[in-house]
């Protein structure tokens, strides 16, 4: 039976399923339990409720070996089945476990999101300092679809056919700076829409600072024109009987390296198999799943910063 206390004596086992070092692991649940504590005591003391608090079903699992089992979905994204043979519980204790936890990731993974203030002028700080305090010097969008289940209403079917990718997907956008750090998340929509629709519609371009350009590959081609007053770029298009110049092309490479960063910060988020494979949960759990993924690889990444500024 996998458990914390066995899987902690193998530090590469325990990266291999969880998809966390050790040390990762204990900074998020040291986040995690005063948080699943305050949602305990909302949940056990709601309205309603007829129970005394201290009463019903206690849990099967610690906290901590109920945050593996959540990690371990997340990582390997096996069926309840499978992961109550391998915690030994049931699989509607697992279903329910981490749900519930989950709820929490998620809200973990959106504190981290957000642009930092800019800095204020005229404090006679250095270009260097100004720069430690806001790297945000760029704003990089780009979309991801995941397939899901085909839906069984035809409505929602349709709705979910990508074109692009000929399957039924889910699409979400992303925003991260120029160092891979993960700024904003829209709420994900059925994959039949238009990445650039998607972008406009989620308003993810309002919560980016007037001072940072964004950026986004060819599929935003025309996103400017939603919003004049913001400096956006997209790559050149070849047109008809127009195409690209040598300078055009040399633009356009140059866009590319700068555009690979989201691409790597996505690359990160799909090591967790959740977001890889064909999504089989319902629709309602998507978000939750990828918010809670992106609070983890966004830690990942400022301790990667802040031992990169102090070394």
């Amino acid at each position: 039976m996998i458990s914390y206390r066995k899987l902690v004596e193998k530090p590469p086992v325990f990266k291999s399923i969880t998809g966390l070092h050790i040390d990762e692991f204990e900074r998020l649940f040291q986040k995690l339990a005063p948080a699943w504590a305050e949602q305990e005591q909302k949940r056990l003391d709601r309205p309603g409720r007829k129970r005394a608090i201290g009463g019903g079903r206690k849990y099967t699992l610690k906290l901590r070996d109920r945050l593996v089992m959540v990690m371990c979905w997340l990582r390997l994204y096996l069926n309840t089945e499978a992961m109550g043979f391998f915690f030994g519980v049931d699989k509607s204790t697992v279903s329910r476990n981490c749900r519930s936890l989950l709820k929490v990731l998620r809200m973990l993974g959106e504190e981290t999101l957000g642009w930092p203030e800019p800095p204020k002028r005229g404090e006679g700080k250095s270009v260097k300092e100004a720069l430690r305090e806001y790297p945000d010097l760029l704003a990089i969008i780009d979309t991801t679809e995941q397939r899901i289940q085909r839906p069984g209403n035809d409505d929602d079917q349709r709705g979910h056919y990508s074109g692009k990718k000929k399957a039924h997907t889910r699409k979400t956008a992303i925003v991260v700076n120029e160092r891979g750090r993960i700024r904003d998340v829209s709420r994900s929509t059925p994959g039949s829409k238009h990445d650039l629709k998607h972008v406009v519609e989620s308003r993810v371009i309002d919560e980016i600072p007037e001072d940072v350009t964004a950026i986004g590959d060819a599929g935003f081609d025309g996103l400017q024109n939603y919003y004049p007053e913001r400096n956006i770029g997209t790559p050149h298009k070849a047109r008809r009987n127009h195409p690209l110049t040598p300078d055009q092309k040399l633009a356009n490479r140059e866009f590319s390296s700068e555009r690979i960063i989201v691409e790597n910060t996505l690359s990160h988020m799909k090591h967790f198999k959740v977001l890889a494979h064909r999504f089989r949960h319902a629709i309602e759990l998507y978000d939750d799943a990828f918010r809670a993924v992106v609070g983890i690889i966004n830690d990942r990444i400022d301790l990667r910063l802040s031992l990169t500024t102090t070394a």
